[in-house]
């Protein structure tokens, strides 16, 4: 019993952080969309959307496997491990900004100085430490010094709008705030430390790091290159359309962003039962989080249309055909998430992981494109539920197979 009731506590922690910061989200996006109007925010959530794809080189897997290393390293090396990672992210930043900031520039030359901001802005959080806390299951961590700080952020980028109407102004106070968090998360990792961290600023040392992340940047470069790409596309293609789009991908987003506790719940689970008992977990797992999908999924669809009205202050025109595409993309989205996220890394298949992702590439981006060109943001959200689809497969296949072939070793 007390042990249930510590994975409960930890739950909600977990559930708190997420929930502050999907309210937050909800209260600035009417707003930023009254005051600048609903094509600057479509260019907004383009920059947004784009870093999600840059930000896979600065993270360089760290953020989609390094919350099971962690899991599994001694306590006392865990701090040493995340100063490594800060070092090579850090250099991989200061690469990728000028490139992000280019190629955004180029799609959006009115609009330079909001891209020059935007791209440092969603960029800076890639160089934090969730994945880290979540990794030490130590919600409370997550709460106070990574995710307070960015919601903070939001918060005050809300009021910023409401007294200068200026994006510019409203991402520079998000800037701001996302690098407090970045900072301060790093000074608790290593003065909780109970042995001195070292910084080793060497750039030879801190690329031959990079080595060791291969599958895992792999894996999250393939993930991010078809989750961003339709807005990219978009820009490039049919403008007008992107607010329609990233209003459903910003549905989908509220609902990832509500489904993270149970990841990072099960993130933290699966190893504490030891090895004996990780494949047993694992199955648990597969069976219980689809429910939890299916009803976030149904919330979606049929919340879709009335939640973008009301965000949008009914400049957008969101349906059920665009809420239904994207209802698919969370079901199968959520599900390849503890699939891959927790269960391939656990069960050593990284590379099962990897693999799966870029067959949802290289499924998902030419039919994105040729989507884009024909339909628009309503082609674009089903080719992006196909490639979701192909991942979902692929890694229940991955699973199913590791699992067998434990059970005929034994």
């Amino acid at each position: 019993m007390d042990a249930r009731l510590a994975a409960l506590k930890r739950l909600s922690a977990f559930v708190l952080t997420s929930g502050m910061s999907s309210l937050v989200s909800l209260i600035a996006v009417p707003v930023i969309i009254a005051r600048a109007g609903d094509y600057q925010w479509g260019i907004q959530a383009a920059i947004q959307s784009a870093a999600t794809l840059f930000g896979v080189v600065v993270a360089f897997g760290w953020g989609t496997t390094g919350t099971g290393e962690v899991a599994i390293l001694p306590v006392a090396e865990r701090p040493q491990f995340y100063a490594g990672s800060l070092v090579s992210r850090i250099y991989l930043w200061l690469l990728t900004y000028p490139l992000m900031a280019l190629v955004m520039a180029l799609l959006n030359p009115d609009f330079v100085l909001l891209v020059l901001v935007g791209s440092a802005t969603y960029l800076m959080p890639f160089l934090g430490a969730s994945w880290y806390f979540v990794g030490e299951s130590k919600p409370s961590r997550l709460f106070w010094f990574d995710a307070l700080p960015q919601t903070t952020g939001l918060a005050a980028s809300v009021v910023t709008m409401l007294i200068t109407s200026d994006l510019v102004a409203t991402v520079t106070t998000q800037l701001i705030f996302n690098t407090i968090g970045v900072s301060v998360s790093a000074l608790v990792v290593f003065r909780t430390s109970a042995a001195p961290v070292r910084l080793n600023w060497s750039i030879p040392a801190a690329f031959r790091r990079l080595w060791g992340q291969r599958h895992s940047v792999a894996t999250s470069a393939a993930s991010s290159l078809y989750v961003s790409t339709p807005l990219l596309v978009l820009n490039a293609l049919h403008p007008s359309a992107m607010s329609l789009y990233a209003m459903g991908d910003k549905l989908f987003r509220f609902g990832l962003t509500a489904f993270t506790p149970v990841l990072q719940f099960i993130q933290g689970w699966l190893p504490e039962g030891g090895r004996e008992n990780l494949a047993y977990r694992v199955k648990r797992a597969a069976q219980f989080v689809p429910f939890i999908s299916l009803v976030g999924a149904a919330c979606i669809l049929a919340l879709g249309p009335w939640a973008s009205r009301l965000l949008s202050a009914n400049q957008i025109d969101f349906g059920f055909g665009m809420s239904l595409p994207f209802a698919l993309v969370f079901f199968a989205v959520s599900i390849t998430q503890v699939l891959g996220l927790a269960c391939l890394v656990q069960l050593k298949r990284t590379k099962a992981l990897a693999t799966s992702t870029i067959i949802g590439a290289t499924a998902g981006i030419p039919l994105v494109i040729l989507s884009a060109w024909f339909f628009a943001a309503q082609g674009v959200a089903w080719a992006l539920v196909v490639s979701e689809i192909a991942v979902l497969v692929y890694q229940a296949v991955a699973v199913a197979r590791e699992l067998r072939q434990r059970t005929v070793e034994r």
